[in-house]
């Protein structure tokens, strides 16, 4: 489109240039925007710093030799081995050992009747004697009553 007159280009051109104003003075890049930008450059840059800071941190508790997550897996694992290791060499043990209790338990019930049997056997060895005695008493008798009765025979 082509201007009919100067006046009407004049307009035109003052038109484009409050156009290209409203532009410039609307721009965040010139209006301070290149300042925002910066500082949200700088925020992002300390963001990724503590970023980094903290994956660092990561990548130590996980890699560590002394205290680390992977070595601390594997302690557990060679404990968790050397504990599966007495675990296999115990059963056996474990279950002679439960074998011993009860023969234990069994022997203490032997040994009680055997007791018993002492303490019975005691009474009849005392129940003997007392009677041993007792035959002999009456042994005697007997025999005294069976001389008394010989030599009262006789002497008739």
């Amino acid at each position: 489109m082509k201007p009919k007159t100067q006046e009407e280009a004049i307009a035109s051109l003052l038109e484009k240039v409050e156009r290209v104003e409203r532009k410039i003075s609307g721009a965040q890049s010139l209006n301070g925007g290149f300042d925002k930008l910066l500082l949200e450059v700088a925020h992002i840059k300390e963001a990724q710093v503590e970023i980094l800071q903290g994956i660092r941190g990561v990548k130590k508790n996980l890699y560590e030799p002394d205290s680390g997550l992977f070595s601390r897996v594997k302690e557990l694992e060679s404990e968790s081995a050397r504990r599966w290791e007495y675990i296999v060499e115990t059963k056996p043990v474990v279950g002679q050992h439960q074998e011993l209790l009860h023969w234990r338990k069994d022997a203490q019930k032997d040994l009680d009747e055997v007791e018993d049997l002492r303490v019975e056997m005691a009474k009849l060895q005392d129940w003997k004697a007392g009677m041993s005695k007792v035959m002999w008493l009456v042994g005697t008798a007997a025999a005294g009553m069976w001389v008394k009765h010989f030599m009262d025979m006789l002497m008739k």
